[in-house]
Parts: structure tokens; sequence; C-alpha cells
């Protein structure tokens, strides 16, 4: 039993004296935990909708849903969808009747949101449609009710006068007299009017009678694992080339290998060169194999060159070499390499887009533009979903190999540091 305890202070004793791995045992885990409080604890979304020219009613009944509504002209309508600046465009069909909801379709969820919106605001336009025509029903019944006393009572006048007239004549005379009248003045009081002979068209009131569907991109079949396919090629990238590239560097320093390359004429900036040209190449496969798997065995939708995906996922592999260079000439063994890749990986996947982060703080949004995930999950998403372009997707490649450069750059100026000791 004293060996047991002599083994575990031992631990302890290795701990204590190692603050890194003491202070990432309990900082990392409370940074996620905190971010995700943050992410969960966002607010609803709230859909992003255009509308052109519907029905003053209608667009009533939808401004006073939650939801960010823009009334533009066609054409800033069109050009809000195709930029990703709303989430749909609600317009009428040719019929006039009918509400088309025109859909940017990349993201299942929050084409669900706006049809939830829609139906939410048709539904109150309704309510309100029916409770305006009972209003006017009940007019148009009491004005009738009206009319028909008014008709009755001078009928009674009409037929009171005729009784008169005809008392005063003579009988030679009377008898003369046309026997319409003599039924008139015989006559008992009747409806001169119908009070229910009347109607109310419901279009009058409700503009808006069916909705339709259509999609900029994809369409009714897309679901929300297709959106979300591109952060999962991304986080595969991620993480497994990190560990891969990481932990490889690590084992040459625990081997020796690393302390001869430093004491050799060989420069720090060549020894990561060969590092990030091996691992880089690795990278170029292992993308290849994930996007295959992707695209051929899961079915993720691919609506853009799959050239400019695959370089997409090779700047999102060579970010993930280049950052395990870095972090792996922070750590002094593997464990350290795993507890650094809660503090350096995990914030990146949470901030990359598999959370969608619009309701969430701006201080947060404006963090996620300082990682290259969300770069890399953006230009696949663009490409693979929107079927971008070069001129679309190339500013967030480009983005992703400044950041390259950075982690290189970083790594170097380590190696050189650890070379001068």
């Amino acid at each position: 039993m004293s060996s047991v305890f002599a083994i575990a202070r031992r631990i302890f004793s290795q701990f204590i004296h190692d603050k890194r791995t003491l202070a990432l045992l309990f900082v990392a885990p409370i940074v996620v935990l905190w971010l995700l409080s943050v992410l969960l604890g966002a607010d609803a979304y709230q859909p992003r909708i255009a509308t052109v020219d519907l029905p003053a009613s209608f667009q009533s009944s939808l401004d006073a849903q939650d939801a960010h509504i823009s009334d533009v002209d066609a054409a800033e309508a069109e050009r809000l969808l195709r930029a990703d600046k709303v989430d749909a465009v609600l317009r009428m069909a040719g019929d006039g009747e009918t509400l088309d909801i025109w859909a940017e379709g990349s993201d299942s969820t929050k084409t669900a949101a706006v049809a939830g919106t829609v139906a939410k605001a048709l539904s109150d336009a309704q309510q309100s449609a029916a409770d305006e025509m009972k209003a006017d029903a009940a007019d148009k019944q009491a004005e009738a009710e009206r009319l028909q006393t008014e008709a009755a009572e001078k009928q009674a006048e009409l037929a009171t006068a005729v009784k008169s007239l005809t008392a005063t004549l003579p009988d030679s005379v009377r008898a003369q007299l046309p026997t319409e009248l003599a039924d008139l003045a015989a006559s008992s009081q009747e409806n001169p009017l119908d009070a229910t002979d009347f109607s109310l068209d419901m279009k009058d009131y409700l503009p808006v009678q069916s909705m339709q569907t259509t999609y900029l991109h994809g369409d009714e079949s897309w679901t929300m694992l297709d959106f979300y396919g591109p952060v999962f090629i991304g986080v595969f990238l991620l993480v497994f080339v990190f560990i891969t590239s990481g932990m490889s560097l690590v084992n040459e320093k625990s081997a020796g290998t690393m302390q001869r390359f430093l004491s050799t004429p060989v420069k720090p900036i060549q020894i990561l060169g060969g590092y990030t040209l091996g691992f880089g190449t690795l990278a170029l496969v292992q993308a290849a194999v994930i996007l295959w798997a992707g695209l051929a065995l899961i079915g993720f939708p691919c609506e853009g060159n799959i050239g400019l995906v695959l370089l997409a996922a090779v700047s999102f592999a060579l970010v993930s070499v280049t950052l395990g260079l870095l972090v792996s000439g922070l750590a002094s063994n593997a464990f350290q390499v795993i507890q650094l890749m809660l503090l350096f990986v995990v914030p990146q996947i949470l901030l990359s887009g598999l959370f969608d982060l619009s309701s969430s703080p701006e201080w947060l949004q404006w963090l996620s533009h300082c990682i290259p995930t969300s770069y890399g999950v953006d230009a696949l998403r663009a490409i693979m979903l929107r079927g971008a372009g070069w001129a679309e997707a190339g500013p967030n490649i480009a983005a992703m190999w400044g950041f390259i450069v950075l982690f290189f750059a970083l790594a170097a100026v380590r190696f050189r540091k650890k070379r001068a000791r």
C-alpha cells in the first residue's frame, strides 16, 4: 500500500511543479464552458426578411413579428438575398393572391424560421381580417334592420293614408278604384327587405390566400446536415491534422531528434519548412479523402467547382499544420499538446459556424472574425452550398493563407529562441 501512495505522491509532485500543465488543467475547461454558456444562452434566432410591395394589411402583421423586416424594392431585395444579407424575400406571385417566399435556401433552419414567422403573421392577419369582417357584417346587419324598420314605417303610413283617402270617397267611386289600391289599403306589414341579403368577400380583407416557396440555392430536400457538412469537413481537417503535426513534433523532442537538429547549421525556418511540406502533403491527401467521403458517400451538396473546394480544404489543412507546429513549440510533452488543443482548437470549433452567432453578443461575433476556421467554413459553404466562384470565396481563402504565414512566422520565432538557449 505504501508503494501506491508513493506513486500517487510522485504524480502530485509532477503536477505541482509543472505550472503550465496545472494551469491548463483548470483554465481550458473553464474557457470552453464559458464560451458554451454564451453561445447557448443567446436569444432565439430572428430571421432576416425583405418584403416587396406586400398588401398593407399583411405587411402590418409581418412587422409585428419577432423578425428583422426590411421593406425594399425588387432589385434591392434580390441583391440582399444573393449577398446573404437576408434569409428570404417575400413578394406576391403573378396571380396577386399567392405569397411567394423566395428563400436563400442554403440553411434549412433559417428557411424554417422564415416559414414560421410568415405562418404566424398570416394567422394574425386572418384573425384581424375575421374580426374586421365580423364588425362590417354587424354594421351591415344593423343598417339592413334600420332600412327595414324605415320601410315598414313608410308602408304603414302609406296604407293608413290610402285607407283615409278611400274612406272619404263615395261608394260608387270607391267601387271603381283598382283592386291593387284596395289590396294596399288592406295589406299588413311585410318584410320589404331581407336583412341577410348581402355578402362579404374575404379577399377584400385578406389578399394573401396561399403561400409557395422558391429557392435561390438548393431545394426543399436540403436538410440541416447539408448546411453543416462544410463545418464537419473543416473540423475534421483542423483536429486530425493538428494532432498529427503537433504530436509528431513533440515526439521528435522526446526522442532528442529536435535537439540534434537545433545543434546543426540547419536553420529553424528550414526545419519548419520541411515539416510543413511533409505534413502539408499528407494534409492534401487527407483533404481529398475527406472531401470524397463527404460528397460521394454521405452526399453533401456541391454547387461550385470541385477544384476550388479542394483548394479551400487544403488551405484549411495547412492552417492546422502550422498551428500544430506553433502549439507543439509551446508544449513540453504530448499531454500538454492535448491540453493546448482545448485552448487553441475547441474555441475555434465553437466559433467556426457550428452555432449561429447572429444573436450572440457583438464582441463574440467580432472574435469569430479573428480565427481562421470561420474563414475556412465560410469559403467551403460559399462554394459547396451557393456555387460561389473565386470572386466570392477568394477573400476567405486569402485570409486563411494570411493565418498560415502568421502561424509559421510565430513558430519560427519560437524555434529560434529555443536554439538560442
